[in-house]
């Protein structure tokens, strides 16, 4: 059996996944494939990259706000007011030190898992992935870089933002790769939760479009499996112009055009099963590094997997 780990974009959020992946760690479920978009990328790249869940918790437990982005409002509103060249609201460089001292990227070259991360190139507005022997710092801070909030980073010279924007959940690759077993680490609770709140502020409005963005493109696949009759009818119609995605499909029909041929008119929809916070979370969680919440969501998401995976795993 083949397995994927998918690891949404959510911000500060993404301890919640750190909680799942020890539960996943407990139960021995070792996946063939992760992939991570936004800060999803991040714990997608420190996983392949050999970090213990030991590890991977003291980060997210140490790194507060001051060693993840700087605030830089003056530089931003005098930008904006004077129209000159666009200069975003906060500076990443403390995330980009923190991640060259903890990621070791030629043990993630190295990794067995196959790591792939997503960012937008910004010319084309197509959601492209990465796999672990291409990928470099530009390519992890280009898949966190929040648009406006953060700053966009150049791939090869092209501009690249935050993966989440299109693709916030990044199932198309473990589709494309014929999986059979998914579990997705969403952050949002949107299609989880037996009855959402009914907005009654501005800021309930915001917060219901925020948690809607965050899984609008995962429930928009799911949808499109269901119209088909839980099949995936041509692989490609579902997948954006990737460069990685339409390499992989080449790759397999030139080794063998047949099955190829075979596998891309019906494949089999494999079995997703999908792990959410157990509460709407609010607009600041996004850019909340405090300790605080690093523990709640961890320990939410640990408690969740444990829930939704005791009877299955």
């Amino acid at each position: 059996m083949k397995r994927a780990l998918i690891l949404s974009g959510g911000g500060s959020r993404g301890s919640f996944q750190v909680g799942v992946w020890k539960y996943l760690q407990e139960k021995n479920w070792i996946p063939d494939m992760i992939c991570g978009t936004s800060i999803g990328a991040i714990n997608a790249v420190a996983i392949g990259s050999g970090l213990t869940t030991e590890q991977l918790t003291h980060i997210w437990t140490k790194s507060g706000r001051r060693k993840i982005y700087r605030f830089q409002p003056i530089h931003f509103i005098a930008n904006v007011l004077l129209r000159q060249r666009w200069v975003p609201l906060m500076d990443t460089t403390p995330l980009k030190s923190m991640l060259e001292s903890s990621i070791d990227f030629n043990r993630l070259k190295q990794s067995r898992v196959e790591i792939i991360i997503s960012a937008v190139n910004l010319h084309t507005a197509i959601p492209e992935f990465f796999t672990q022997n291409e990928i470099t710092i530009d390519h992890i801070m280009a898949s966190s870089a929040m648009p406006i909030i953060f700053p966009h980073h150049k791939i090869d010279g092209i501009p690249y933002w935050d993966g989440g924007i299109m693709a916030n959940v990044p199932l198309l690759p473990a589709l494309a790769r014929g999986m059979d077993e998914i579990i997705v680490a969403l952050l949002s609770p949107v299609g989880h939760l037996s009855r959402l709140p009914e907005p009654r502020r501005i800021m309930d409005a915001g917060e219901h479009l925020l948690e809607q963005s965050l899984a609008s493109s995962y429930h928009s696949i799911l949808q499109q499996s269901t119209i088909m009759g839980n099949r995936l009818v041509g692989i490609n119609n579902l997948m954006p112009g990737s460069s990685y995605l339409r390499k992989k499909n080449a790759q397999k029909f030139l080794e063998n055009p047949v099955e190829a041929a075979s596998q891309n008119k019906t494949q089999k929809m494999p079995r997703i099963i999908t792990i959410a916070p157990s509460k709407m979370l609010g607009l600041p969680s996004l850019l909340n590094f405090s300790l605080k919440q690093a523990n709640a969501l961890m320990a939410d998401g640990y408690n969740n997997a444990r829930q939704k995976l005791n009877n299955i795993l």
